[in-house]
């Protein structure tokens, strides 16, 4: 399946050139990697009993984007929109392919190499300023969820959850490397 989907690939990316390539490698390594960490989290749902991330509030903070509110006392508090969970998976996977394009970029062009295992997991972890100091306290939250009623378990969540976009990351980077299509 990934033979015959590369092929397709390499016959676009003939007809319309190489950047085709590099725009579907960025989308499927972000999708990829997104992909894991839903597993991760459906896995801890599963073992430890851990609610599943609700997608719903962080789209009832980006529909109210277009409003100019950014920062909810808190997202709860917020009244409902229409389709904001769509709208939250939606974000999800967008920032997933945007990080993957961050992340090879400053692999390939920063570095000139190719991702690796630790270095995907360091980007990863980095990343981990976006929700603890960006979206958690605009969700009300707080800086590094210190609003939640266990913050430290939150925080933990938070770092195996990003562990496991990093081993996406390298993981979809690696069944699709550029070049093959």
């Amino acid at each position: 399946m990934i033979e015959l989907a590369r092929s397709y690939v390499g016959i676009l990316s003939e007809l319309c050139g190489p950047a085709l390539g590099v725009a579907v490698e960025v989308f499927v390594v972000g999708i990829v990697a997104t992909f894991a960490t839903d597993l991760w989290q459906r896995l801890l749902q599963a073992i430890a009993g851990l609610p599943p991330a609700n997608w719903g509030l962080v789209g009832r903070w980006v529909a109210c984007f277009r409003r100019g509110i950014f920062v909810h006392r808190p997202i709860t508090a917020t009244p409902r929109v229409r389709g904001e969970v769509a709208i939250g998976w939606g974000f999800h996977y967008a920032v997933g392919i945007a990080y993957a394009a961050l992340y090879l970029a400053i692999m390939r062009l920063g570095f000139g190499s190719g991702p690796t295992l630790i270095s995907a997991l360091a980007f990863a972890i980095a990343l981990l300023v976006a929700p603890w100091f960006v979206m958690q306290p605009a969700l009300g939250l707080g800086f590094m969820a210190a609003r939640m009623p266990h913050p430290a378990g939150v925080r933990a969540i938070n770092v195996s959850v990003h562990t496991v976009f990093g081993l996406g990351l390298y993981l979809g980077a690696i069944a699709w490397p550029v070049g093959v299509a």
